[in-house]
C-alpha cells in the first residue's frame, strides 16, 4: 500500500464519502418522489467506482486480500441512469421484472469477478493468483470484453436518455403551461456535457495511442475528477427535486407522447408545416388573442394546448402552428408571457398592495414559487422584487 495520499487520491476519497452519504440520505428520506431509489443507487455505484480506482492508486491491488477484488460494475451506471431518466419523463413508471434485462451484462461480469476472487483467496502468492486467473478464468479477456461493452452501452444508453429528455421537453414546451412541471434543463445539460467530455477523452486516448504517449493515467484523473463533480451535482439536484416541497416532476405517459404534427419548440415561422392555410391561421390567431386578453385563460394554472384548442374549436396542431407563426415562441412561453404581464399590472395596482408577490403570482396562473421567479426574470430581465422597486422609483 502507498504510504502517501496525493491530490488525486484525496479527490477520489472525497467522492466516495459524498456519494455514500448522499445515497443514504436520499434513499432513506420518506418520500415517494419518482426516481428516488434509482438516484440513490446511482450515487452509491459512483462511490463504488471511486473505490475501484483507489484499489490501484493506493496500491491495495497488490495486497493478497484485495487482489482481484470483485467490482465489475463498469456496465451498471449506464442502465441505471437511463432508468432514472425514464422515471423523470414517464408517467406511471415503476421498477419491475421487465427492467432486470438491463442488468444482465453486469450480473454476468460481476459473477465472473466473484468467482475469480473466491478462487484467488485459496492462494496467498500474487503470481499464482495471476496465473490461475488468466490460465483458467481468462480474466484479462473478460475484462477487455467488459470495457468494450461498457463503452458501447454508454453510447447507446446516452442516446436513449437524451432522446427521452428531448421528447419530454418537446411535449412540455409545446402543450403544457403548468409551471410546477420540471423542464429538466439540468438533465439535458448534464447529458450534453457528459457526451462532450467522453468524446474528447476518447479522441485524446486514440491520439496518445498513435503517438505512444504514456499519459493514460491522466485520462483516469480527469474522468474520476468529473465523476466526483457529478456526485455533487446529482446530490444537489436530488435534494432539489426530491426534498424541496415546491418542486414537482410531472411525467409523460406512453399514451401522451407528443404528436409529430405539433410544431417543434421555437421552430422558425418558415419551417412550420400545417394543413391550415394562411387565412385559417389568421382566424386562429385572432381567436387566441381574444380568449387570452378578454377571457384570461392564462389564469388557469393547468392550462394545456388541448384545452386552448377545444376553447376555440381548432385542432391542436393548427393552434400550435398559429402560436409559433404569430408570436414566434412555443406554447409554454406564450402563456407565461401573459401571466408575467398580468403580474406586472397587479404590482403597479394599489388595489393589490395587500397581497404578497407569491399570492399575486398564484392568482395570475403560476403554481410554483421557484418557477415564477425564474420565468419572471427570463421575461423581464429583473427579479420580481427588483422590478417592484424600480417601478416605485419611477413613480
Amino acid at each position: 500500500m502507498n504510504e502517501t495520499i496525493d491530490i488525486f487520491d484525496t479527490i477520489v476519497i472525497v467522492g466516495v464519502i459524498q456519494g455514500a452519504a448522499s445515497a443514504i440520505s436520499i434513499g432513506c428520506y420518506p418520500s415517494n418522489a419518482p426516481g428516488k431509489r434509482l438516484l440513490s443507487a446511482i450515487l452509491l455505484i459512483l462511490a463504488f467506482l471511486h473505490v475501484k480506482i483507489l484499489l490501484h492508486s493506493l496500491g491495495l491491488w497488490q495486497s493478497p486480500a484485495f487482489h482481484y477484488f470483485p467490482l465489475a460494475i463498469d456496465t451498471l451506471i449506464q442502465p441505471l441512469f437511463y432508468l432514472y431518466t425514464c422515471s423523470l419523463t414517464e408517467k406511471n413508471f415503476s421498477l419491475d421484472a421487465r427492467q432486470l434485462r438491463h442488468f444482465i451484462p453486469v450480473l454476468i461480469f460481476q459473477l465472473h469477478a466473484m468467482i475469480v476472487y473466491a478462487i484467488g483467496l485459496i492462494y496467498s502468492d500474487i503470481t499464482t493468483k495471476d496465473f490461475i486467473a488468466e490460465r483458467y478464468m481468462h480474466y484479462n479477456t473478460i475484462k477487455w470484453t467488459e470495457d468494450v461493452f461498457a463503452l458501447f452501452s454508454a453510447g447507446i444508453y446516452w442516446y436513449l436518455s437524451f432522446r427521452k429528455t428531448q421528447r419530454y421537453r418537446h411535449w412540455l414546451f409545446t402543450s403544457q403551461s403548468a409551471t410546477q412541471y420540471s423542464e429538466l434543463a439540468w438533465l439535458r445539460n448534464l447529458l450534453i456535457g457528459t457526451g462532450i467530455l467522453v468524446v474528447l477523452l476518447f479522441l485524446s486516448s486514440i491520439s496518445s495511442t498513435i503517438f505512444q504517449l504514456n499519459n493514460s493515467f491522466l485520462y483516469l484523473e480527469i474522468f474520476y475528477g468529473y465523476l466526483t463533480i457529478l456526485i455533487y451535482y446529482l446530490s444537489f439536484q436530488g435534494y432539489r427535486t426530491i426534498l424541496a416541497a415546491e418542486v414537482q416532476i410531472i411525467r409523460l405517459s406512453n399514451d401522451e407522447q407528443p404528436s409529430e404534427q405539433v410544431a417543434l419548440t421555437d421552430v422558425p415561422d418558415t419551417d412550420i408545416k400545417t394543413a391550415a392555410g394562411q387565412e385559417n391561421l389568421s382566424v386562429i390567431q385572432s381567436a387566441l388573442i381574444e380568449i387570452m386578453e378578454n377571457h384570461h385563460l392564462y389564469m388557469e394554472p393547468e392550462l394545456s394546448l388541448k384545452e386552448i384548442a377545444k376553447a376555440i374549436d381548432f385542432p391542436p396542431a393548427q393552434v400550435s402552428a398559429a402560436i409559433n407563426a404569430k408570436f414566434r415562441v412555443n406554447f409554454r412561453s406564450w402563456v407565461n408571457h401573459y401571466r408575467v404581464e398580468e403580474v406586472k399590472k397587479r404590482l403597479n395596482d394599489p388595489a393589490h398592495k395587500h397581497l404578497s408577490l407569491t399570492g399575486i403570482a398564484f392568482d395570475c396562473g403560476f403554481n410554483s414559487e421557484a418557477s415564477f421567479y425564474r420565468i419572471f426574470r427570463k421575461h423581464t430581465g429583473y427579479s420580481p422584487k427588483t422590478y417592484l422597486q424600480t417601478t416605485k422609483r419611477e413613480h
